[in-house]
């Protein structure tokens, strides 16, 4: 059965639908992110400078501070200077690791060849009715079968194409500049990683310099202090940055909803891939609790994500909702 339905007595006329193709062939080149390509050069500049704020924040508390005083002064002192170079120097190691690895994974791309249907005739004559305008299908709903222009092929549900990376990305995220790269289905998992270890890392590097910063009040300026000073202002900002970014990810990691699908402008009710709070969050991480904090998918684990966008599960359900609603 036909997913979309063309009338025998289309509005658009053969001469039309050329015109528009014809339109099509113009309007396609001119892509203003051709014009942003140097965002990538900037990216990779960004990358840097992650880095180098995590080596000057470590520094700042690890050999500035806290280091010197495990060798001097009280042993309670000392034992407690201990935990915090310890703990400090693991979130640090974490957040870069979960930052390289959201960086270097490729987020997920469509297979070569893949399409929605049974087979290629059917893709083919589903291809040829969306030429139509009143090909029958409700476009709120993500689980309608698309077809990306640029890629000329079929697109899996919650897959977007990515102008930057220049190919459709699997349950597309968002583009960050940050990361040089795009968040999506494999590489999601350690995006959010980042932002927390970053944001827990920040807020205990505050915590630490505290007393170190103040002394840069006081009068006494020294290289320690005013590396304190430094690291607790850009720390200050990436914490206050960093909450907002994870209180809109958590909710819509509780939805199951990415970026793209938060801010369209309209959406099927209810949301079919909300799964209630512990399924989603089992979608991204996984069911291990150890794996929860590391920045990486067993062999198993990237097989379900990729079966969750490239199966036709949900297509045969909308395929299912579309007929009944041509039955009516």
């Amino acid at each position: 059965m036909a997913i979309g339905q063309a009338s025998p007595h289309s509005s658009s006329s053969p001469e039309q639908r050329r015109t528009d193709g014809s339109m099509w062939k113009y309007i396609k080149y001119l892509n203003v992110f051709v014009f942003c390509k140097c965002l990538k050069l900037l990216g990779n500049i960004m990358v840097l400078m992650v880095l180098g704020i995590v080596g000057f924040t470590w520094y700042a508390v690890v050999p500035g501070y806290y280091g010197p005083l495990m060798l001097v002064g009280p042993a309670g002192r000392a034992f407690g200077s201990t935990i915090v170079v310890v703990v400090f120097s693991m979130l640090a190691i974490m957040l870069s690791w979960c930052y390289l690895a959201t960086v270097l994974v490729d987020p997920g791309r469509v297979p070569p060849g893949w399409h929605p249907f049974p087979d290629d005739a059917v893709a083919a004559r589903e291809l040829e009715l969306m030429q139509y305008a009143d090909y029958y299908i409700d476009r709120r709903d993500p689980r309608r079968p698309r077809f990306c222009k640029r890629c000329s092929a079929w697109k899996p549900e919650r897959s977007h194409h990515c102008s930057m990376s220049g190919h459709c990305v699997l349950k597309m995220d968002h583009y960050c500049i940050w990361v040089v790269n795009c968040v999506g289905l494999l590489n999601y998992k350690f995006f959010l990683q980042f932002l927390a270890y970053t944001f827990v890392a920040s807020v205990m590097a505050i915590a630490c310099l505290i007393k170190p910063m103040l002394t840069f009040f006081q009068g006494t300026v020294g290289s320690g202090s005013a590396i304190a000073f430094i690291s607790v202002v850009i720390n200050s900002a990436f914490a206050v940055s960093l909450a907002g970014f994870l209180v809109m990810h958590a909710n819509m990691l509780a939805a199951n909803c990415t970026t793209i699908e938060m801010y369209e402008k309209e959406r099927i009710h209810p949301w079919p891939y909300n799964k209630g709070l512990r399924r989603n969050f089992e979608e991204i991480f996984g069911k291990s609790k150890l794996r929860w904090l590391l920045p990486f998918y067993t062999a198993d684990e990237r097989r379900q994500l990729l079966e969750s966008c490239l199966n036709t599960r949900l297509l045969q359900s909308c395929m299912s909702s579309s007929a009944g609603r041509d039955a009516v």
